[in-house]
């Protein structure tokens, strides 16, 4: 038996249409205190779609974080470090904002919470090199 035959043997259902929420991990909450520090708590909830008191919430343990805003947090961490790099603050938040030619017109910050991280890394890395869509 795998391992992970074995977890799901010993997992207790969930009800359905229920989520899970895990601890904050050590590594997730270090990142969404960064995200804070630079951008703001309102911002990093606006970034991230969820109530202004989420984010403060998560880093102070008031409440787990489901898999998927830990995806979110991750992959915002990664886009704005990658911006910041590269502009300014507030030229990294127009870009996250603003409609984009590498991404076929569509807005940076969209892109990232419909289809995840790596299209918005793709059109950083097409600036980076000075590419023309």
């Amino acid at each position: 038996m795998t391992i992970r035959a074995a977890a799901a043997a010993i997992r207790k259902p969930l009800a359905p249409g229920a989520r899970t929420r895990a601890a904050v991990p050590p590594e997730v909450r270090r990142r969404l205190s960064w995200l804070v520090s630079v951008l703001g708590n309102n911002q990093v909830a606006e970034l991230l779609g969820v109530s202004r008191s989420q984010p403060s919430r998560w880093r102070t343990g008031k409440e787990g974080l489901a898999a998927e805003n830990r995806r979110a947090v991750l992959d915002l961490d990664y886009v704005v470090a990658r911006l910041h790099e590269t502009w300014v603050p507030e030229v990294a938040a127009m870009w996250l904002r603003g409609s984009n030619a590498h991404l076929g017109g569509a807005v940076p910050l969209e892109v990232l919470r419909q289809r995840g991280a790596a299209d918005v890394i793709r059109a950083i890395d097409a600036e980076d090199q000075g590419a023309y869509a």
